[in-house]
């Protein structure tokens, strides 16, 4: 009876993730197609209507000009205008009016809508970090336990400093010397990644290498690629994944922290993390719904991606031990 009820909250925590993440990921590729300001980087300011709290409903006056862009150019950039808002007095009867979702921050932005665009950079930002990781783990390890020798010292080795080193310190370091930007972020958050999976690789291949069917294939005159790419890799994709899925848990997290002290991408450009990093303070002050509901997409996020995780973890140790 227990083991049913444990079974059935395991598999309502895995549903509920698996729906998050879902939802997670659709608003990020939406984008500014949903977003209440569609401004590029949802940055209009509107200082009159500062930390009002969330459901506010403000009025403005149309605007002068409209941009004429195409809606892929809006879904990639968001609207290319910088025309500042005028409250407007008589509500929508001339002009449009807003409902602030989750209220707005201490600049008069719309909270709702930078975290919308900052759940996209998070996001992106933690796919390409987790495909570099996967792409230099993978190949190392693949290399290191097949090949075995010099070359497998060498790579663990390397493996073994990584891991010596503080990730934050390590990511630090990398964005002190190539500066803040897309392309050092991820790349500094993928390179502290890739050290586990490329122990998880190695170990698994080293283990399969001895297989009957890969002897077998050796003995066949089968190049060593081809062994690794149709024989080897198929039987340890379940373990990878896994770790790919604890990676993007670490990704998003490391991204959120960087972003939190200053290391992200700079504003306006919104991540979760430096969104954090501005409404945090509104805690102290009575704002407790607006300082909290970055962070809350955080953590739910991080908690979702490990719930997938263990989901994995679990459904793999049943297989294996059903073989």
């Amino acid at each position: 009876m227990n083991f049913k009820y444990s079974l059935k909250v395991s598999d309502a925590l895995y549903y509920f993730a698996t729906i998050y993440l879902s939802v997670a990921i659709i608003f990020g590729l939406l984008g500014y197609l949903i977003c209440i300001d569609q401004t590029k980087n949802c940055n209009t300011q509107v200082p009159e209507i500062a930390l009002n709290n969330p459901g506010f409903v403000a009025c403005f006056l149309p605007p002068s000009n409209l941009p004429n862009q195409t809606i892929l150019e809006k879904w990639v950039y968001g609207e290319d205008s910088f025309e500042k808002l005028t409250l407007s007095k008589f509500g929508d009867k001339i002009g449009f009016c807003r409902t602030y979702l989750f209220g707005t921050d201490r600049y008069g932005r719309d909270i709702y809508s930078r975290i919308i665009i900052g759940l996209r950079f998070t996001l992106l930002i933690s796919f390409a970090s987790v495909f570099l990781s996967v792409l230099i783990g993978t190949l190392l390890g693949a290399l290191s336990g097949y090949f075995g020798g010099v070359f497998d010292h060498l790579i663990s080795f390397f493996i073994s400093l990584f891991w010596s080193l503080p990730t934050v310190l390590l990511a630090f370091i990398i964005l002190l010397v190539f500066g803040k930007n897309f392309w050092s972020i991820f790349i500094s958050i993928g390179l502290t990644m890739w050290g586990d999976l490329a122990r998880l690789v190695r170990g698994q291949v080293m283990a399969f290498k001895q297989a009957t069917f890969v002897q077998a294939a050796k003995a066949l005159g089968f190049s060593d690629i081809r062994i690794l790419i149709h024989h080897i890799f198929p039987n340890i994709t379940g373990p990878i994944w896994i770790q790919i899925s604890a990676n993007f848990a670490l990704a998003i997290l490391l991204e959120s922290g960087l972003s939190f002290l200053g290391l992200g991408l700079q504003p306006p450009v919104p991540t979760l993390g430096n969104i954090m990093q501005e409404q945090y303070t509104l805690i102290f002050s009575g704002r407790t719904m607006q300082g909290l509901i970055p962070a809350i997409v955080v953590v739910l996020l991080i908690l979702s991606f490990q719930l997938v995780t263990n989901h994995l973890r679990d459904k793999l140790d049943i297989k294996i031990a059903l073989k």
